[in-house]
């Protein structure tokens, strides 16, 4: 046996030591790079900003959508091209989206069409919470600057064909793509008219999802589902792949050329193009999401290289995939979808990468030597048992490194995903995304027939996946995790993922701990916290104990089909791993403090119910979702009524009997809440005014003391008397109010009370979410806004 020189051992040294300096030089330049390439990007979105003089004022303004146009309850929300109308100032937004508001008269514009309008346009200014989506971001991602609503005076006036609408579709090339994706939209629509699943026939062909119904979301949440709703990988690969069978065989048949043309180019070469275009129009028609990006560009450079001549690997692949998608949309990162598709065609290319153990290529090998020549009944069931192993050993490995993205993302892990990928994947990919492509390039009235028979494959399938949603065990809530914790479990799916004989492999579930058993986030015993929720205009309060949690009023309602229970309190909740309210408390009927109330009802089970509200109020009889409100427990609010959670005293101070007994449900009914642990104490006063006020500070002066403050009636002229500030003496005070609300709220000179008695002032409009959390015998109060400031955050 011969030896290895010492001279032969350093040399070899070296060359490994050199090899790592390269890959660490390239990875520090790539990383430098990209940083410098999105910090540009963000400049120049951010040197654009609707100027402060210009907020809430009437703007006379020419241009054309630019979008595709989404139906709301009460109008249209449009993205618009300005044109003409603007001051001559690099910095004024081009891009806006606007609202058409059903009282215009617009029932429908169409991408491409010119357009005068009077608007009125503020800065973007979106909600934030803890643990909630980057909202802000995602309108800074698609270019908006600055929304805004039409008024209805001057009546909106559409344009013929002129230059603005020229000007608009040569800034964007995407007018005519947007223009295609609303004509098949509309076909659809017509098609199937008012079918129930009818939204994810149009997200299956062009990637909108704003028609699929609240139900279906919820059964795709429930099952880890989702991914079928959108313009996937999966899909675009099918498209492609099929596109590129059909390539394979025309090419050797070509008329004319009797099979001559594998001669002049090579059939791979041939269907890798077709396939590569394919998977480009059917990208595009999707309007270019995350993961049909990602898609596509995977099966362009493989098309380049089949037509190079040179083959890739299938990380590197991923990898010029990755790039190009960072680099047309840097923010692309902050997106659910973005870490889902590449984590996902991650665990696939691991699992088919060929690693497979001894045992299995043994039994592969003996099982081709023990079939005889000639039985292809025994051949297909071992090609069967061999698919269906490599599909099980796939579906695995997704699920493993999917699960801490998952808990981040939506803080539950559906237990029947698996089950229901197995049935939903290949039924969405063979039957209704193939009879939904064809209905697209299918004449009327075949169209119509194709995506009939695709919604009725749907029909079906819904069925199945709203049976295997119903269990409540269908899903695991747990708390999101932290970064820490979400780093450990990804390392932990990624051992886990190795192939066998690695080290320790079987040990990689102690990773994943932190995740099941994470840190306890609750309360001391003795000591409460409460959140204080940006919901716009209006009041949302989350107190937590040691063991019980309440809810103080629930927010607004924004339209017929979203309100801020829905959109904020319920995930906030779900990311705090809260399944259960102990007690709800409406304060009054005023759709800013209940307009939640009803959501929250059927999604989440609430024990006990206190409110002012009218006597024909559903939630008095429980809610009529599969939840609801324990009706046994729900008593109108009563001065008096007090009890205690985890050493913390609640105390409700009004409405008194006299206004109790007149059954009001406003302003002057308003639940007052009252919460002390003997050291700091908390006041949430509802929407009460200066008469209310009067009457407490009469009653129950000492009874009012309280170290933080709810600003009555969000700060409201008319409440905040001297005489109340004065009993109740906070040292913090908080302003639930809407950025720029047409109510002024809170008043200046209510605001000027509360600075004259060193008040510290916060509000949900300058500061979003507020918490404050009891500490001996003071509050620590958390704003998230600047506890999580971004650059993309407005004022």
């Amino acid at each position: 046996m011969s030896r290895v020189k010492p001279a032969d051992r350093i040399s070899l040294r070296a060359s490994r030591a050199l090899t790592w300096v390269r890959w660490l030089a390239v990875l520090s330049l790539s990383v430098c790079a990209g940083f410098a390439w999105a910090a540009w990007r963000a400049e120049r979105r951010l040197s654009i900003e609707l100027p402060l003089a210009f907020e809430g004022r009437d703007l006379r303004i020419e241009g054309c959508v630019v979008g595709l146009p989404v139906s709301t309850d009460d109008g249209l929300r449009v993205a618009f091209e300005i044109a003409r109308g603007m001051p001559q100032s690099g910095r004024f937004p081009r891009r806006v989206l606007l609202h058409l508001h059903a009282r215009t008269g617009v029932a429908s514009v169409r991408p491409g069409e010119s357009w005068r309008f009077a608007v009125r346009l503020r800065r973007v200014h979106r909600a934030v919470n803890f643990h909630a989506p980057l909202v802000e971001a995602s309108m800074l991602e698609r270019g908006f600057r600055a929304t805004g609503y039409v008024r209805e005076r001057p009546v909106p006036a559409r344009l013929e064909p002129s230059r603005p609408a020229l000007r608009c579709a040569a800034r964007y090339w995407g007018v005519g793509l947007e223009a295609l994706r609303f004509a098949v939209r509309e076909r659809i629509n017509a098609a199937l008219a008012a079918a129930p699943h009818l939204g994810i026939v149009v997200a299956l062909a062009i990637g909108d999802q704003s028609l699929i119904s609240d139900a279906d979301r919820q059964r795709f949440v429930r099952t880890g589902t989702g991914h079928l709703i959108a313009v996937s990988g999966l899909h675009v690969s099918l498209v492609a792949g099929a596109l590129a069978s059909l390539m394979s065989l025309a090419w050797r048949r070509l008329p004319g050329l009797a099979g001559r043309a594998p001669l002049w180019w090579a059939t791979p070469r041939a269907s890798a193009v077709a396939g590569a275009g394919a998977a480009l129009a059917y990208a595009g028609l999707a309007g270019f999401g995350v993961p049909a990006l990602r898609a596509f560009t995977m099966l362009a450079t493989t098309a380049v290289a089949t037509v190079a001549g040179r083959q890739l690997a299938a990380s590197t692949v991923l990898a010029w995939a990755l790039a190009v998608v960072v680099l047309v949309d840097p923010w692309a990162v902050l997106s659910a979808g973005f870490w889902l598709s590449f984590g996902a065609v991650a665990a696939i290319l691991l699992a088919t990468s060929g690693r497979f153990d001894a045992r299995d290529r043994k039994e592969g090998v003996s099982g081709r030597e023990a079939s005889p020549p000639g039985s292809g009944v025994l051949r297909w069931l071992s090609g069967l048992r061999s698919t269906c192993r490599t599909a099980s050993r796939t579906q695995w490995a997704v699920t493993i490194a999917l699960v801490p993205l998952t808990l981040f993302w939506f803080a539950q892990i559906p237990l029947v995903g698996p089950l229901a990928n197995a049935i939903a994947i290949p039924w969405a990919s063979l039957i209704v995304t193939p009879l939904t492509l064809a209905g697209v390039v299918m004449p009327a009235p075949l169209d119509a027939w194709a995506w009939y028979v695709a919604h009725q494959a749907l029909v079906v399938l819904m069925q199945v996946i709203g049976w295997l949603s119903a269990p409540a065990w269908a899903v695991l809530p747990l708390r999101a995790p932290d970064l820490l914790t979400l780093m450990l479990a990804t390392v932990g799916a990624l051992w886990w993922l190795t192939p066998p004989g690695w080290p320790l492999r079987a040990m990689a579930w102690i990773l994943w701990l932190p995740l099941f058993a994470p840190d306890d986030a609750r309360p001391e015993s003795g000591e409460f916290r409460l959140t204080m929720f940006d919901v716009g205009q209006g009041t949302a309060v989350l107190v937590e104990t040691y063991a019980h949690r309440l809810l103080f009023d629930t927010g607004p309602r924004y339209s017929a089909d979203a309100d801020a229970g829905r959109a904020i309190v319920l995930p906030a909740l779900a990311a705090a791993a809260i399944g259960r309210l102990d007690r709800l408390v409406v304060s009054h009927a005023d759709a800013d403090h209940a307009g939640g109330a009803a959501s929250l009802a059927k999604a989440i089970r609430i024990d006990s119910l206190r409110a002012s509200l009218a006597d024909d109020d559903p939630l008095w009889h429980g809610s009529p979702g599969p939840v609801g409100i324990d009706a046994a427990d729900a008593r109108r609010c009563r001065a008096g009524e007090s009890w205690e959670w985890d050493g913390i005293r609640f105390a409700m101070l009004w409405p008194d009997a006299a206004t109790v007994g007149r059954g009001e449900a406003r302003n002057s009914a308003s639940c007052v809440l009252h919460i002390s642990n003997g050291r700091v104490a908390a006041l949430l006063p509802g929407d009460i005014e200066a008469a209310q006020e009067r009457a407490l500070v009469e009653t129950s002066p000492v009874a009012l003391r309280a170290d933080l403050l709810l600003a009555p009636h969000h700060g409201s002229r008319t409440s905040s008397t001297e005489p109340f500030l004065d009993a109740v003496a906070p040292r913090d005070a908080v302003f639930q109010v809407g950025y720029r609300n047409r109510f002024g709220h809170p008043h200046p000179a209510v605001a000027a009370r509360y600075a004259a008695r060193g008040t510290h002032l916060h509000r949900s409009d300058r500061d979003g979410a507020i918490r404050a959390s009891s500490r001996h015998d003071r509050f620590v109060i958390e704003r998230c806004r600047e506890l999580h400031r971004r650059y993309w955050m407005g004022r």
